[in-house]
């Protein structure tokens, strides 16, 4: 059993980090050549087992307040699980050990440091922040981060960052992890005057934007771009999930696989109605109004695709990475 566990997974992801005909392949891409390296031509070599439900983090939403505010962590949740689907490198046999530091700040979105203010103490151990554009390719030795934390290593990658780092600043003890990380990625997210718009609205939106958006989606998905949407069924009720690969039927009907946070073990559908121009995800939203069946497509949805700058953050990040890989 253990000989032929080994060689299902090595059929997936036992890779090289490049080849003699200057192609590189790894867990992401596969035969990606270093004649023309750019975002386009990294995406179009992404493998096709790249966003697969077996790279999920298999980790909850959960909510939380923010000052006073009852929040879900699902916009940092979904944020960190697409920065993790292309900035992880699996099977790197000279990965070191991970920068567990470096790690909490790709997920956050931001670079902390802490102010040594000895001539006020009120200042001292104060935090500062910086949003973070240029992230890291984070090699790993493993070959799927979910086994390998299920086996209770206290060296995998989840288990490291899951229970993070502490340390002490101007007195203080503090403690940096994965929860705290996704709970102030949650709150940068949402906490933009850019967000007015799908807050101030209820329900669905109109044909014509749902036309716009699916198309955009669909493009996004062919090209391996990922996006994040928020899924709108009223103000109260918005949430954030990927969007990943699509199908379409004989009537032209569009069928969206998604990761969603709330039920990371499995992808749930969002089905865009041709007819309507509209969108639903029973299997997503359904339980908001209490449908736990799946199967009720009466409730339209607003969707936005948000997020795109952070995307374009990831992309550099990749044209940089695989720059210098060609390079060495």
């Amino acid at each position: 059993m253990k000989q032929k566990t080994i060689f299902v997974l090595a059929c997936l992801t036992l890779f090289s980090s490049f080849s003699s005909a200057k192609n590189i392949n790894d867990s992401l891409v596969a035969n990606l050549s270093c004649n023309s390296i750019s975002a386009a031509s990294i995406l179009s070599r992404v493998r096709p087992t790249a966003f697969s439900s077996d790279h999920h983090l298999p980790i909850h939403n959960w909510a939380f307040k923010s000052g006073g505010i009852g929040l879900a962590a699902c916009w940092g949740m979904a944020s960190t699980q697409r920065k993790l689907f292309y900035l992880l490198r699996l099977e790197e046999a000279s990965a070191k050990d991970v920068d567990v530091k470096n790690a909490l700040d790709i997920i956050r979105g931001a670079t902390v440091t802490y102010l040594a203010d000895f001539d006020n103490p009120m200042n001292n151990g104060r935090m500062s922040e910086q949003k973070l554009k240029t992230y890291s390719v984070i090699p790993l030795t493993e070959k799927n981060i979910n086994d390998e934390w299920s086996r209770n290593n206290a060296h995998s990658f989840l288990e490291k960052i899951v229970n993070g780092i502490s340390f002490t600043e101007g007195g203080q003890q503090i403690g940096r992890n994965f929860r705290t990380e996704v709970e102030r990625s949650q709150e940068l997210h949402f906490y933009r005057p850019s967000n007015i718009g799908m807050g101030a609205g209820s329900g669905p939106r109109s044909p014509r934007e749902n036309a716009e958006t699916v198309r955009n989606l669909m493009q996004n998905m062919t090209a391996n771009r990922l996006s994040l949407v928020n899924l709108r069924l009223k103000a109260t009720v918005q949430h954030v999930v990927i969007p990943k690969s699509f199908t379409t039927d004989a009537k032209g009907n569009v069928w969206i696989k998604a990761y969603d946070s709330n039920q990371p073990e499995k992808d749930q559908l969002i089905y865009y109605a041709k007819d309507s121009a509209q969108f639903y995800s029973p299997q997503i939203m359904g339980s908001f109004v209490g449908d736990h069946s799946g199967t009720d497509y009466t409730h339209p949805l607003g969707v936005f695709i948000v997020d795109e700058e952070e995307r374009g953050y990831i992309e550099n990040t990749l044209v940089k990475y695989y720059q210098g890989v060609c390079a060495r």
